[in-house]
Parts: C-alpha cells; structure tokens; sequence
C-alpha cells in the first residue's frame, strides 16, 4: 500500500513504525492508528472512553456520566468504598459478585483492583491513594452479568465512579491521562434520543488543558470543539489529532434544553512521552 509522494510500499498489515517519516513522506493518521490498534507500535496503545448520561431535565455543560456532579478526588488518592443499592450484588449473588477497578494513584501510575461485593454493605479498597477511576467493570457475576442495582465508588460521600443499574461497566466519558503518556484525541461520536418532545442537545469535547497548562485543581473543563444534535447521532474525525499531556482529564460534556438520554465516546490513542 503506497501511503505518499516517495514512500516506499508496504504490504498490507506491515508495521510502519519503523518508516522514516519527513516533510515530504509522511504516514497518514489513520494507518498509525490502525499500527496501534494492531499492536505493532510498543510504546503507544488505543486510548479513549464510552459515556452515557440521562438527563431528566434542563442541563447545562454537565460530564457525561450516570451521576451528578463530576468531580475529582484529592490529588493524594484516596480510598474508595464501593457499595451497591441491591443484595444481588454480592459473592453469592445471582448478579455482579466482583468488579475490577481500573484507577490511577497518586503518581498517575495505571493500577488495578479487584473487589469483591458485599451487597448494600460498603466495602473499601486495598488502595488508598486512588487519584482517579478510568473504569469500573464487572469481573464475576451470578447467573446474570449485569449489576441488579447501581453500584458506586465513593469517600467522604462522593461518587466518583458508578455502574448503573442494569449495566455491566461505568459509562463515564472521562479519563485521566497516565504518567509519563501523551495522549491524542482523533475523533468522537456523540447521539441524543429524547421520543416525542425533542431535545436539542450540544455535546463538547472538553479537557482540563488548555494552552499546555493543566487547570486541575480545581478542575475548569475547556472546549475543544462540539456538534449540535437533536433525535440523532453525529461522528466526527479530527483532521489534526488533539494532543493532551499526563495529569490531563478529557470528557464530553452536554447542554440540553430538555430531558433527553445522552450518549458519546471519544477515540485515540496514548504513547511514550
């Protein structure tokens, strides 16, 4: 497959990582990115998220995610208890029994976890410095895979990741990029359904980077660009990829003048600083 104006050809599935790219003999961004997805690039790997949110009335540039407002822990970590609203949910139980944790600690060093559910009974994590969740998702279940109630990650009263009822992982929009990764945003796809009284709906892909400074603490989500949308779905690829540094949350974020179920993702990838 000739991929420009003096590069030389390459087969079809062939790596390109190693190809010299220069002004005039570039690689295009989708062959890179199917290189990653492949797994034929070691220092980069497929990086991006999946949110849902229902709004149930008038929002205004809210995350999305199942829960209320978006927040993030103490930049030390912190330990999460994790309880469900339904006695399914537990080591014996016909539902969830285990989720694994999917979080960064307080280095923004990628770390997992598995807990074992308790039901309507807290239990807390071996972690205590968990500076962010990027995903929550069901490990070992019962004879049914999804969770009988909404089973939450929280401390001090504050959710701040959730398996909704009837879901098998969190539906958040946002992640936080890992240590030493930068991470490039390629594209996103977003939808709204609102039946008969029709919502209009603006979804922003949004981050707390703006100008390569990090605006964190306390956290101001920036646009990056959106789309309107109303009863329909929209994807959009980025001609140039955003580009985004550690320590970095991206989301999607919405405005809707009605009650509407929301849902989006955002794609790219992750590398080697």
């Amino acid at each position: 497959m000739n991929h420009g104006i003096g590069l030389e050809t390459l087969a079809d599935g062939e790596d390109t990582s190693s190809v010299k790219v220069t002004r005039n003999n570039r690689l295009p961004v989708d062959s890179y990115m199917l290189d990653v997805a492949r797994g034929k690039i070691s220092s980069a790997s497929a990086y991006g998220s999946y949110g849902k949110r229902e709004a149930s009335g008038a929002e205004t540039n809210q995350v999305i995610w199942p829960a209320g407002t978006f927040s993030l822990p103490d930049s030390a970590g912190v330990q999460m208890s994790i309880v469900s609203t339904d006695a399914a949910d537990d080591s014996a139980g016909t539902n969830i029994r285990k989720i694994e944790l999917h979080y960064l600690d307080a280095n923004l060093i990628e770390q997992t976890e598995i807990i074992t559910l308790d039901g309507l009974t807290p239990v807390l994590t071996t972690a205590t410095d968990i500076r962010f969740i990027n995903c929550m998702h069901v490990h070992e279940y019962g004879t049914d895979p999804y969770a009988a109630g909404d089973i939450s990650a929280s401390n001090g009263g504050i959710t701040y990741s959730l398996i909704s009822a009837d879901e098998l992982r969190c539906s958040s929009s946002a992640r936080m990029i890992p240590a030493n990764k930068k991470a490039f945003v390629a594209g996103a796809v977003g939808g709204a359904v609102s039946g008969t009284a029709a919502a209009g709906v603006f979804m922003q892909l949004v981050a707390t980077e703006l100008d390569a400074f990090q605006y964190v603490e306390p956290m101001i989500l920036f646009p990056h660009g959106g789309i309107g949308m109303q009863d329909t779905s929209i994807a959009y690829n980025f001609p140039v990829p955003l580009k985004f540094s550690a320590g970095t949350v991206i989301a999607l974020s919405l405005t809707t003048d009605k009650a509407a179920i929301v849902g989006g993702s955002w794609f790219g990838w992750i590398e080697d600083v």
